[in-house]
């Protein structure tokens, strides 16, 4: 791919009949409001205006899809819209197609294209009570599938492994391996000049006999 340089990218355009909500959506409910997530995507701006189309009553129900780096995001928006609002949820995944264009950097050389399919992620949430029958579905305050724990595994693992914490305030203790000395101590010079002065005594007194 040395001699190509990438265009664009054409990414497969959806419908609202191409979500995989089919029978989902209460009767009721004519229409739905439509969030598309990509990586860019400010959040506190797409909730901001899905918070006002709820309370305004302008919509009942409504739809996050991200694809690529705005799966993560997607997420994010259907977890922090319930902290607002009471909200049934069902959580469907799926791929969307794209095209990606090169185009050639020397003549006799033709345009390159690439099909992928990248993981895109659609989230359906509602103000009225959805059918028990449907799979997934997550009724308002219960504990969702994708944030089980407010911190990931893996970082709670590396948490545990994290070693003890030192105590440098504690003095250093000295090594007892000191240099032997050589010489008697004070004790065993005591000891010596006692048993010199026991042994000298009865010589002294046996000299003094024989001179008398």
């Amino acid at each position: 791919m040395m001699h190509y340089r990438k265009a664009e990218n054409v990414e497969q355009e959806l419908s609202k009949n191409d979500l995989p909500f089919e029978n989902c959506l209460p009767k009721a409910h004519k229409d739905f409001l439509w969030m598309h997530v990509k990586g860019g995507t400010e959040v506190s701006n797409v909730i901001g205006y899905a918070q006002a189309a709820l309370d305004k009553g302008e919509y009942r129900s409504l739809v996050w899809s991200g694809s690529g780096g705005g799966v993560v995001k997607t997420i994010s928006c259907a977890e922090v819209l319930k902290r607002s609002h009471p909200l049934y949820q069902v959580t469907r995944m799926g791929y969307t197609s794209v095209e990606e264009h090169w185009k050639p950097q020397m003549d006799g050389l033709e345009e390159i294209v690439v099909n992928r399919k990248i993981p895109t992620l659609h989230i359906l949430m509602s103000l009225d009570e959805l059918d028990d029958s449907i799979a997934g579905l997550q009724k308002p305050n219960t504990t969702s599938d994708f944030w089980q724990h407010d911190e990931p595994p893996a970082n709670r693992q590396a948490a545990g492994n994290r070693p003890a914490p030192v105590n440098r305030s504690a003095p250093a203790a000295r090594g007892t391996n000191k240099r032997q000395r050589f010489g008697r101590s004070k004790p065993q010079q005591q000891q010596t000049q006692q048993n010199q002065q026991s042994q000298s005594k009865p010589a002294t007194e046996s000299g003094a006999s024989e001179h008398t």
